[in-house]
């Protein structure tokens, strides 16, 4: 005998989760595309430091007009 209730139920969560991932993939694509970058940029500097925000402090210290 099937247990149809639970054979929905089944069905049911993987087609949630499936909508889910559809929907998060993009957030995922443009994360790894981020740390992609910001290991490119860290692998290529040659300065010996791992300092990912460089670019950010250097911004930041120079708008301070001190």
């Amino acid at each position: 005998m099937l247990n149809t209730g639970r054979m929905l139920k089944t069905a049911g969560s993987f087609l949630l989760l499936a909508a889910a991932s559809v929907q998060l993939s993009g957030c995922v694509v443009l994360a790894v595309a981020g740390a992609g970058v910001l290991a490119h940029d860290e692998a290529t500097e040659n300065d010996g430091e791992f300092d990912p925000l460089e670019k950010v402090e250097d911004a930041l210290d120079d708008d301070d007009g001190k």
